[in-house]
């Protein structure tokens, strides 16, 4: 760790977002390893999640596993999906009730970045199990929504056959104009048109569109799909179903293509040449409406100021 480095810059939706809302963020999240007095402590908030993030990762992963049942004929019934959402959210928050992520209580075997750890428990929120339970009513009504539509029953009755396995492990990136760029798809398929989908467990966003746009760019690389016929659907889960499909433009295409490349040269402007990044050219942000649920308010000065109890509010 004395020769530690940063990896080498690429580009994602989360480290843009880390770096347009908040610069020191950014820094805390790029460079936590090169204080040897800081590293230990960073690379704990680096690895933090909301209640908010863990209720979206397990509804997806309730999702995914119901998607692969059904190759081998089985179909998941709304309730058995309930139970596989309560189970996953209570292993997942035992796991951060009790530090399972430090390294005195790590499972022989396993990462801390492979175990939850909430920013709730570790920043002692207030009122942690009501936020628990009311997260676990909107993952059961992302998941009841779901398996009982008749876009559910559409992906039930199609050919696996047509559908893409979507590994990161096995392609978690790919390279655009000299940029990699890493990106996750949920689900596509081949069943008529080529096919992406996008689950949204949370509330509309602008950026969704130019998300999918940049998967039909993956797809392209990885499937050879032309992104000028694939379908992109954006499917909000709650509190109802809705279902958004469109197929990019050109113009689409062109616009997120620079908006990534303009993205990856700000942050290369302020990569160092040589030797540790200078944490005073990566400046606090000065609108503190998020500071409550940044990972590294900790070691932060910004938001030392502000008063957590007042802040908890919803992330939807």
């Amino acid at each position: 760790m004395d020769n530690w480095q940063p990896s080498t810059l690429s580009w994602s939706f989360s480290r843009k977002t880390h770096f347009d809302s908040c610069r020191r963020h950014y820094f805390f999240h790029r460079f936590w390893g090169q204080d040897p007095k800081a590293r230990w402590r960073l690379f704990e908030m680096r690895n933090l999640t909301t209640i908010t993030m863990l209720r979206g990762q397990v509804v997806h992963s309730v999702i995914a596993n119901a998607l692969q049942s059904i190759r081998y004929d089985i179909k998941l019934d709304a309730k058995t999906a309930r139970a596989n959402i309560t189970a996953l959210l209570r292993e997942r928050y035992g796991e951060s009730a009790r530090r399972l992520w430090h390294i005195d209580n790590r499972p022989p075997g396993r990462k801390a970045s492979e175990i939850t750890s909430l920013l709730e428990h570790y920043y002692n929120f207030p009122n942690l199990n009501q936020r628990a339970r009311d997260a676990q009513q909107v993952a059961w009504q992302c998941i009841t929504n779901l398996i009982e539509s008749d876009f559910w029953a559409n992906i039930e009755n199609s050919d696996p056959g047509e559908w893409r396995e979507v590994e990161e492990s096995h392609f978690p990136s790919f390279e655009l104009e000299g940029i990699q760029v890493y990106t996750t798809i949920d689900f596509a398929h081949a069943n008529g048109s080529p096919t992406i989908i996008d689950w949204k467990t949370g509330t509309p966003s602008e950026q969704d569109r130019r998300q999918l746009t940049l998967y039909s760019l993956y797809a392209q690389k990885r499937w050879e799909w032309d992104p000028l016929q694939t379908t992109l659907q954006a499917v909000y889960l709650q509190p109802e179903l809705v279902v958004e499909s469109f197929t990019p433009s050109l113009a689409d295409l062109e616009s997120v293509t620079e908006d990534v490349k303009a993205s990856l040269n700000d942050m290369a402007e302020l990569e160092p040449a040589y030797g540790p990044a200078d944490i005073e050219r990566f400046p606090m942000t000065q609108d503190t409406s998020n500071c409550a649920w940044c990972r590294f308010q900790g070691i932060c000065r910004m938001a030392k100021r502000i008063d957590l109890d007042s802040t908890v509010v919803s992330q939807d």
